[in-house]
């Protein structure tokens, strides 16, 4: 089980023997006041896994979509989770899919990672609605990405 030790810098220099004892525990230590995460090397391994699937992915912009954020489609590969798809949080027109994001899953729609406004979990439904097939299809690795791009279909046009 991996225990987040939530933290400040000010935190940390009043009580460093905490960070200490933190890191011994093989604890991942988040500062939240300077966007830093300390971590075991172990969880930076894993981390890296998902740095892989990202470079799986085709990044799509509104204009090819309809979606207000970047989306981001992936193919099987050594994925561990159901066929999703990603949208950008954190910029919303970000094309790295290692940046801040959500993940809605294709066959229930559910929703994992970041939080996203109403609106754009009703656009990501729809994108998923309108091009269920061609996502499904690249995802079994059945078409190219030039091929899924063609098969997609922007909510826009809906």
């Amino acid at each position: 089980m991996t225990i987040i030790v939530p933290s400040t810098s000010a935190e940390i220099a009043a009580d460093p023997q905490r960070l200490i004892d933190a890191m011994r525990e093989r604890r991942i230590i988040s500062v939240d006041d300077v966007d830093y995460t300390i971590a075991p090397t172990s969880a930076v391994v894993l981390a890296n896994a998902d740095i892989d699937e990202a470079e799986d992915m085709v990044s799509l912009r509104k204009d090819r979509t309809g979606v207000d954020n970047t989306v981001f489609v992936s193919t099987k590969g050594y994925a561990r989770h159901a066929p999703r798809i990603k949208i950008a949080i954190d910029p919303p027109d970000s094309l790295n899919p290692a940046a801040k994001t959500a993940s809605m899953a294709v066959h229930d729609y559910s929703i994992a990672g970041a939080h996203m406004p109403p609106h754009l979990v009703e656009q990501a439904r729809r994108f998923i609605e309108r091009n269920r097939t061609a996502l499904l299809d690249y995802w079994d690795n059945k078409i190219d990405t030039p091929q899924l791009i063609e098969r997609l279909r922007s909510i826009a046009s809906a």
